[in-house]
């Protein structure tokens, strides 16, 4: 393992070369290597996509999960889907459904993924379910599968005061070999903290991370982040982290209609505390989700929309200095494949073991799963 000193030590020589470097023209060669292809079109009256994630098991093949069924969401229509490809997303499976172990009707009829690790053979899915919209008796569940997603172990809740009203988002693992599990939950208004939690507004979002040191056994919470005072505010922060250089974690949060852009917090111990506010931060997002790549030392990729008021175009950005700077931008989709006016969203996906490939999904107009595979510049 690299020790703190050798990290700052290649971050240095790393933002140096940086410098040097003509990104616009490397930029346009890797463009020349990316490949792409619909891995699912929904049609009408079932053509939903939403929060697509892209993984790859342990024999190599890719597993795509995503929301789908009815035409919106949220929506009592929304199943958890997936498809497989097993030529590196060339060629994908039908959608089929994923049966969750919860009935397709009542409290759980609405339903959809947030998030799969992968540890060897065994797949961890964090999933949500709800009985007519998010406002609607929302809990959150987490399964397993040893099998390469062929089946499933029964639901557990997600620990502690999590298991209602919170997303779990993507998984990093540190170089000390912890899991840290970014979460976003809704405490509602402080007036109404006397009513059980389902029952409260849906409001007050409060953003941090689950930490494991055992591979997932067991959990603590750590983070109770905000991004405004006002504890009527809602929004959807869909908080996304990376480990730096020399071990903070920094976190980006989605903060709808405040001001066009990401906020950013950071732990300088590990994940283990974190600020009560998050900041603002320059990067532009039309509140949207965002996505984080660790690619060695300072390096960080980030997936994101890099515009204030739309959500286009889908753009890959690359800092070297631990997200200060940006130096490599470049788009991969100007616009939607139903013109300008339609929306691609939730970039998610992987890095390659060789740091040379990104790939990921994200959702064209919440009817068509795109999948990309970005090239990315040797660092």
């Amino acid at each position: 393992m690299m020790t703190r000193r050798e990290a700052l030590y290649l971050a240095g020589a790393m933002g140096a070369a940086a410098r040097e470097r003509d990104w616009e023209k490397e930029a346009a060669r890797d463009a020349k290597l990316d490949r792409t292809s619909i891995a699912y079109d929904g049609k009408k009256p079932n053509s939903m996509v939403c929060d697509t994630t892209l993984r790859q098991l342990a024999d190599g093949s890719w597993v795509l999960f995503l929301l789908a069924g009815g035409d919106t969401e949220p929506s009592p229509e929304n199943y958890t889907g997936l498809v497989r490809s097993r030529d590196q997303g060339r060629t994908w499976t039908p959608l089929e459904a994923v049966n969750v172990g919860f009935p397709r009707s009542g409290k759980t009829i609405g339903q959809g993924p947030t998030e799969l690790i992968v540890q060897g053979r065994r797949a961890t899915m964090y999933f949500s379910t709800h009985s007519h919209h998010w406002r609607n008796d929302w809990r959150s569940w987490v399964m397993f599968s040893d099998d390469l997603c062929k089946t499933w172990s029964k639901p557990e809740p997600v620990p502690g005061r999590l298991q209602n009203r919170t997303f779990i988002r993507n998984h990093i693992v540190t170089r000390d070999g912890r899991i840290l599990l970014p979460f976003q939950h809704y405490i509602g208004p402080v007036a109404e903290a006397g009513k059980p939690p389902l029952e409260r507004a849906l409001t007050n979002p409060r953003n941090g991370v689950l930490m494991s040191a055992d591979g997932g056994k067991s959990w603590t919470e750590h983070g109770d982040i905000r991004i405004t005072t006002d504890d009527n505010y809602f929004g959807w922060a869909e908080n996304n982290l990376v480990e730096l250089a020399d071990g903070r974690i920094a976190m980006i949060i989605r903060g709808d209609k405040l001001g066009g852009v990401l906020y950013y917090a950071e732990s300088r111990d590990g994940g283990r505390t974190w600020p009560e506010f998050a900041v603002k931060s320059a990067i532009p997002n039309p509140g949207s989700k965002a996505t984080l790549y660790g690619l060695g030392g300072d390096a960080v990729a980030i997936l994101h929309n890099p515009n204030p008021a739309h959500r286009s175009p889908m753009a890959l950005w690359i800092s070297l200095d631990g997200m200060k700077t940006w130096p490599y931008r470049r788009v991969l989709q100007a616009e939607s494949v139903d013109g300008p006016k339609g929306r691609m969203n939730y970039p998610d996906g992987f890095v390659s073991k060789d740091k040379r490939w990104l790939h990921f999904a994200f959702d064209d107009n919440r009817h068509r799963a795109v999948h990309y595979s970005a090239r990315l510049p040797k660092l």
